[in-house]
């Protein structure tokens, strides 16, 4: 991963826009979407630390330096919430909201066809 994906990573993790962001550090939104996609590689140390301190993790783990985790996904709100009460549970409770997901997730899946218009275009 580079130290780009590593940033683009975190700030998707924590729901900050390219804009927010590169306002925050001090560049365009241009010159952040570069850092991200590895138009530019040479980030000037005081940007890395810039970024670094707003996506609160350390300078090492956006070069790479550091095996601390990257973020690679992000939870919304209501996702980190199930997941924090899931993982409270006994195996037991766990087991049963696991069965439960089973019947219902059928039922109320959210639709992955096209809708009529689409399929119209």
């Amino acid at each position: 991963m580079t130290v780009g994906e590593r940033i683009r990573c975190e700030r998707e993790y924590l729901g900050i826009s390219q804009t927010d962001l590169a306002k925050k550090v001090g560049v365009s939104k241009q010159t952040l979407y570069k850092y991200e996609t590895n138009v530019i590689t040479n980030i000037p140390s005081n940007i890395i630390e810039n970024i670094a301190t707003i996506l609160n993790i350390s300078p090492c783990v956006l070069m790479g330096w550091d095996t601390e985790q990257i973020h690679t996904y992000h939870l919304s709100s209501r996702e980190e919430m199930l997941l924090s009460d899931f993982r409270t549970l006994n195996e037991q409770g766990q087991n049963y909201i696991l069965q439960t997901m089973d019947m219902v997730k059928d039922k109320y899946k959210k639709s992955n066809t096209l809708s009529n218009m689409e399929e119209i275009i």
